[in-house]
C-alpha cells in the first residue's frame, strides 16, 4: 500500500499554525510522502518544508481547480493515497468523497470549531455546510482535535451521536524546550537596554489583545518593552504606537523560534466575556510556542487559562487589574517560572508526543 497522505486543508494560514506544519513534518519523519492541499491568498506566508517529501498543491476551489483534482484522483498514479486529513467543512467533505472512492481512512482535524465557521458562511449556505459537516464527522476514522475541553464541546457543536474515536495533539511545536539565543527584537527596533521584553504575537481580532492596545496608549516608560508582533499581514494595525513596539511583517514558521526567544514573557489574551475567544484561547498556537521557548506566560482573561498560573508557568490576567501591575509581578518571578516550564510544556504541549496516537491509529486496517 502507498505510504502517502493528503492533508486537505481549506485554509490560507498553514505556515502560522503548528496543527498544519507539525503534522506534515511528522508524517514525514515517520516515512510518509505528504500532499498538501491549500487555499493561496497573498496575506500569509507560503509554508516551507526542508523535505522534499511535502508536495504543495492548491486546495480545489475554482471550476477549473476542482475539475484538476478529479481529475488526478480518478488517473494519476502519484495521487493514491493510504489515508486523508482534513479540516471542516469543505476539507472534511472532500476527504469524505474522495476517501470513499479511493477506499481508504480519514481524519477529521478540527482546528476551528464549526459554530465560527458557519456563522462566518453566508446564511443560504449554512444548512447545506452542516449536513455536510454532520456527515463528514462522522465518517471519519477519528477526529484530532486540539484539547481534550475543545473535544467535548466539538461533540455538542457536531451533534456526535454515534459512536466515535477522538485523538488529542496539541497545537504546539515539537522538540524539548529550549530558549534561543537571539536578540531579533532588540536589533529590529534598535532597544540598547535589558529591559524584559514582553511580546504578543497574533492579532488585534481578539478584544483583549485589542484592549491592551488601547490601554497602553497612555503609557510612559516602563521597566519593560512591550512588542506585538503580527502573525498575519494586515491584521496588526498599521499606526504608531507610543508605547508598543509593532512588528507588522510575519515572518516563515521555521524563524519562530528564533523572534520568539528574542523575548522574555508572552502574552496569551483571550476575553473572558467572549465564548468563542475562550473556546480558542487554550488551544492557541501562542502558548506553545511561548513555552517551548522558556517564556513565562501572562494568560487571561478567559477563566481556563487560570491553569498556567496554577502549574507555576505565569500569571493570570482578570484584564481589570491595571497591567502594568500584572507585568511587573510577573517579572519579578521570572526566574520561578522558566523552572516550571520544561516538564509541563512536555506533559501537555509537546507535539511529537502526543503524535505516536495518530501513528499507531493510521497503522490500523480500514473497517
Amino acid at each position: 500500500m502507498s505510504k502517502k497522505i493528503a492533508l486537505l486543508f481549506d485554509r490560507t494560514y498553514i505556515d502560522a499554525h503548528h496543527c498544519f506544519m507539525e503534522l506534515a513534518n511528522q508524517l514525514v519523519s515517520s516515512g510518509f510522502e505528504v500532499d498538501l492541499y491549500m487555499v493561496f491568498n497573498p496575506y500569509n506566508n507560503q509554508p516551507f518544508f526542508e523535505s522534499k517529501k511535502v508536495r504543495i498543491l492548491p486546495f480545489p476551489e475554482s471550476k477549473f481547480q476542482k475539475i484538476e483534482y478529479w481529475t488526478n484522483i480518478l488517473r494519476a498514479k502519484d495521487r493514491k493515497y493510504s489515508a486523508i486529513i482534513a479540516t471542516p467543512i469543505k476539507g472534511a467533505w472532500l476527504a469524505r468523497r474522495t476517501a470513499r472512492l479511493q477506499k481508504i481512512p480519514y481524519y477529521y482535524l478540527a482546528d476551528e470549531l464549526v459554530k465560527h465557521l458557519l456563522d462566518n458562511s453566508p446564511a443560504v449556505q449554512r444548512k447545506k455546510l452542516e449536513k455536510w459537516n454532520y456527515l463528514a464527522n462522522k465518517g471519519a476514522a477519528a477526529t484530532i482535535a486540539l484539547g481534550e475541553d475543545r473535544y467535548q464541546t466539538q461533540i455538542e457543536l457536531n451533534k456526535i451521536d454515534y459512536a466515535h474515536d477522538h485523538i488529542i495533539i496539541p497545537n504546539a511545536p515539537s522538540g524539548e524546550p529550549r530558549k534561543l539565543r537571539s536578540n531579533y527584537f532588540r536589533d529590529l527596533f534598535n532597544i540598547e537596554d535589558r529591559k524584559p521584553i514582553l511580546l504578543f504575537a497574533g492579532t488585534l481580532n481578539w478584544q483583549l489583545a485589542r484592549r491592551l492596545y488601547e490601554e497602553t496608549k497612555n503609557y510612559s516608560d516602563r521597566e519593560y518593552h512591550l512588542v506585538f508582533h503580527a502573525r498575519t499581514l494586515g491584521q496588526m494595525g498599521e499606526e504608531s504606537h507610543p508605547f508598543i513596539k509593532i512588528s507588522t511583517v510575519p515572518v516563515p514558521a521555521n524563524m519562530m523560534n528564533y523572534v520568539v526567544g528574542s523575548a522574555d514573557i508572552g502574552l496569551a489574551l483571550y476575553d473572558k466575556n467572549s465564548l468563542h475567544e475562550t473556546r480558542n484561547g487554550i488551544t492557541g498556537g501562542k502558548l506553545g510556542t511561548y513555552l517551548k521557548n522558556e517564556l513565562p506566560l501572562i494568560a487571561g482573561s478567559a477563566e481556563n487559562l487560570r491553569v498556567f498560573a496554577d502549574a507555576g508557568v505565569g500569571e493570570y490576567w482578570d484584564g481589570e487589574t491595571p497591567f502594568d501591575t500584572v507585568a511587573m509581578h510577573t517579572i519579578k518571578n521570572l526566574d520561578i517560572y522558566r523552572k516550571n516550564i520544561p516538564p509541563f510544556y512536555r506533559e501537555h504541549f509537546q507535539y511529537e508526543i502526543f503524535f505516536e496516537t495518530l501513528l499507531r491509529h493510521l497503522s490500523k486496517p480500514l473497517n
